[in-house]
């Protein structure tokens, strides 16, 4: 058995798992049930109160075979790559590695102009932007 992180073994995986930010999770579940998703979300707040974590549940949903679902099977091909880390339809930037906003922005542009490739929505993840 590899390795794992303990926190990522014990990351929630559905809406319903996370802790403390039930009007964040009704509010994604009531987007998707009622196909009014947004074009951008920013979820904003001190560490480690689930923002990344909200933010790859929420592309699971989208991108799930059963979706967009507000319960994400997490068996399918979409759900582990996400889950995994490797799906090429989630970019996960990291913001602090990026010492300048024209870093982060070339980086988007490169890959924004291609449709999903596998999925149906492609998303974009920036963590730790601090503003």
């Amino acid at each position: 058995m590899a390795y794992e992180v303990t926190a990522r073994r014990w990351r929630p995986q559905e809406f319903d798992g996370v802790v403390g930010q039930d009007h964040v999770t009704t509010t994604l579940k009531n987007a998707i049930q009622a196909s009014q998703i947004a074009h951008a979300y920013v979820f904003a707040g001190p560490r480690g109160v689930g923002k990344t974590t909200i933010a790859r549940i929420l592309a699971k949903a989208l991108n799930c075979v059963n979706g967009p679902t507000i319960i994400p099977c997490n068996v399918c091909s979409f759900c582990k790559e996400i889950a995994e880390g490797r799906s090429v339809d989630v970019l996960e930037i990291d913001g602090a590695s990026n010492n300048k906003v024209e870093q982060i922005r070339t980086q988007l542009l490169e890959s924004v102009k291609y449709t999903p490739s596998q999925g149906k929505h492609k998303i974009y993840i920036i963590d730790e932007v601090h503003m």
